[in-house]
């Protein structure tokens, strides 16, 4: 689970050209209609500009059984999404000084990590940020990252990178790294993910979670949002539901940097407007602007080209995808979890689509769901933007 969404309507614009003073006029309704046709228990969106939402807007259950309304302020995993947090998060240690992207891992961490076909060949933050360190999942280890039963688990990400990356660890492997050199190919790897958050561990001497909590959640004002379930908010916790309608158990993630944030349509807006800000150059909460400037620099180029790189993603910021389209931002995929967070560039307009149920599991879903998307965009190109 947890990676990049590969349907068919990867192909329309996760965000158009438009102007930034939306008309929301029968958009609700219409919106409504579609869910009423759809397979989602529950979803929501928001569309934001520069300095505001725009649109924000529930649809459906939380909780279908007992009829508990979705709205902007349901809270769910949101999958890959949260990788934009290690992206925002490795800037700022690289502002505290505690290391730069292009510092070898091993003089950061307190066990040694090294590719077995090129043993002397030192991996990168950058690597690790842009899915080039040549760290591969291997899918039946990953799926026992996954703890169900638990919506905590004993989190120890030095034990479980130890044991996948270390020699004579528990589920070390040959298997576990690209034959390719280090920084030629593209191999979207959560493990990488992890080991990236990790490193900010131990440099910081705090946890991930925390770390993000102070230098994002906190200046962000994101009360709705933790890496852990929340006591205070558990009412407001999303139902995650397989294909079926059936809800999954309760579960957590060893690896949840990864794409373990809860978080909500309310929350994420305020996340999606300080990005397009940063990325603007207007504000500076979170991140210096040359920090946001390198994040959001396009890292693969003619001079640096990369094996297995996406036609539809043809490159990478730090932890930001850049798409085909123009747009920046993620995806994110999990267990009941599908999560849309992307911003045009040119027109500063960012959206966001949460749902308590996996789009990847079900075409039929994935065509719901671009009908849904693009409702947004039919909107506007029918002169319904003032």
């Amino acid at each position: 689970m947890k990676f990049l969404f590969s349907f068919a309507f990867v192909l329309i614009p996760l965000v158009s050209v438009t102007t930034a003073q939306i008309s929301t006029d029968g958009l609700t309704e219409k919106l409504a209609r579609q869910f009423a046709a759809s397979n989602f228990p529950g979803f929501c969106v928001s569309v934001v500009d520069r300095n505001r939402p725009t649109y924000q807007q529930g649809f459906g259950y939380a909780d279908v059984q007992n009829k508990t309304p979705y709205t902007v302020n349901t809270i769910q995993p949101v999958g890959s999404v949260s990788k934009t947090l290690i992206g925002i998060a490795l800037m700022k240690a690289v502002e505290l000084g505690l290391f730069s992207l292009d510092s070898d891992i091993n003089e950061i961490l307190n066990f040694k990590v090294s590719n077995p076909y090129f043993p002397n060949q030192p991996l990168t933050v950058r690597q690790l940020a842009t899915h080039t360190a040549g760290i591969i999942d291997r899918e039946k280890v990953y799926e026992r990252t996954y703890v169900f039963g638990q919506s905590n688990a004993n989190v120890s990400l030095n034990a479980f990178l130890q044991s996948y990356l270390v020699k004579n660890g528990k589920f070390y492997s040959r298997r576990n790294f690209d034959r390719r050199q280090p920084g030629t190919a593209f191999n979207y790897s959560n493990i990488g993910a992890t080991l990236a958050a990790y490193l900010i561990e131990v440099k910081a001497g705090m946890t991930f979670a925390k770390f993000t909590e102070k230098y994002v959640l906190q200046p962000l004002e994101m009360r709705e949002s933790s890496w852990f379930d929340n006591p205070e908010n558990v009412r407001r916790h999303a139902l995650l539901y397989k294909p079926q309608s059936m809800p999954y158990p309760v579960y957590s993630s060893i690896t949840y940097p990864d794409g373990s944030l809860r978080s909500s349509c309310a929350d994420l807006s305020k996340y999606l407007i300080e990005i397009i800000k940063g990325y603007r150059g207007d504000s500076d909460r979170i991140l210096k602007a040359s920090s946001f400037r390198e994040m959001f620099r396009p890292q693969f180029s003619p001079e640096n080209k990369i094996a297995e790189v996406s036609d539809k993603e043809p490159n990478q910021g730090i932890f930001f995808v850049f798409r085909r389209d123009g747009a920046i931002g993620h995806t994110g995929s999990d267990y009941g979890v599908s999560a849309f967070l992307f911003f045009d560039p040119q027109t500063n307009i960012g959206k966001i689509f949460l749902t308590n149920i996996d789009v990847q599991e079900n075409p039929q879903l994935a065509t719901q769901f671009a009908q849904i998307w693009k409702t947004l965009d039919n909107l506007k190109s029918k002169g319904e933007v003032k």
